[in-house]
């Protein structure tokens, strides 16, 4: 299994290769390419919110927390007053950072349903419904946030899977097959409960955009010139992993981590 570090590494190149293919196919504006490639790394740290306590997964539910505090206080600036909305995003965040992780640390267990398809489906709409009807954005940036987490959750899932294998060796670790998978055979009620709640989201969802697809449609895509690609691609990474080192360099002095 890959460690922290690594998965936050690869979360920040895969997060920011699809944030700049979806702002060079003119399908988002400059404005939001930031805010999604965050959401697209939180994305790809995600499947280890079933991981046991250790200060990475402290960290994870301390931003989780702050980041749904903020979501959740940002859209009642208008009918509270200053102090009402900060007792409202520090319940939000406590209850993120304390509540939540001791449910998930006592009722999870590491590479169980999270790392599967259900877990993938679930960020998926559950991002997708969050930007819609919480942050109140459009039903095409809606689905296009829950698109990046989704590619950034998947990226983890993947690189799960190629660390279980010794290609040198050619051999196979025991974790082989334990994170990339359609759901959860050792636990069939957190599977259940899981495909249950992916339908749910689904039929919370807003309906897919028909410019959406439209955009998605080969025929329409322009063409590329590879070199420009590759050029505006290596910049973003490196923008991106310097943006995300620095804050992650300041979470850790914070945490004590560093």
């Amino acid at each position: 299994m890959a460690n922290f570090q690594t998965h936050l590494n690869v979360g920040i190149v895969v997060s920011a290769a699809t944030t700049l293919s979806l702002s060079m196919a003119g399908l988002i504006a400059s404005t939001q390419t930031m805010s999604l490639f965050t959401l697209g790394v939180i994305g790809s740290l995600l499947p280890d919110i079933d991981a046991d306590a250790s200060k990475p997964v402290n960290a994870l539910f301390s931003v989780l927390g702050a980041g749904l505090a903020f979501a959740m206080t940002l859209p009642l600036t208008e009918r509270f007053l200053p102090m009402e909305l900060a007792a409202i995003w520090v319940g939000v965040y406590l209850c993120v950072r304390y509540g939540f992780f001791e449910i998930f640390s006592r009722f999870t267990v590491h590479r169980g349903v999270w790392h599967s398809w259900l877990g993938i489906a679930v960020a998926v709409l559950g991002t997708a419904n969050l930007a819609r009807w919480l942050w109140r954005q459009p039903p095409e940036l809606a689905w296009i946030a829950g698109l990046v987490v989704g590619i950034g959750y998947l990226a983890h899932l993947v690189l799960d899977e190629i660390s279980s294998v010794d290609l040198f060796n050619v051999t196979v670790k025991r974790s082989s097959g334990t994170a990339l998978k359609p759901f959860s055979l050792g636990a069939p009620r957190s599977s259940l409960a899981m495909a249950a709640l992916v339908a749910a989201l689904a039929w919370l969802a807003p309906p897919v955009p028909h410019a959406l697809l439209a955009h998605l449609d080969q025929d329409r895509l322009p063409d590329l010139d590879l070199d420009r690609v590759g050029g505006q691609l290596q910049s973003g990474v490196h923008w991106a992993a310097a943006q995300m080192g620095d804050w992650w360099q300041r979470i850790a002095r914070l945490l004590d981590l560093g």
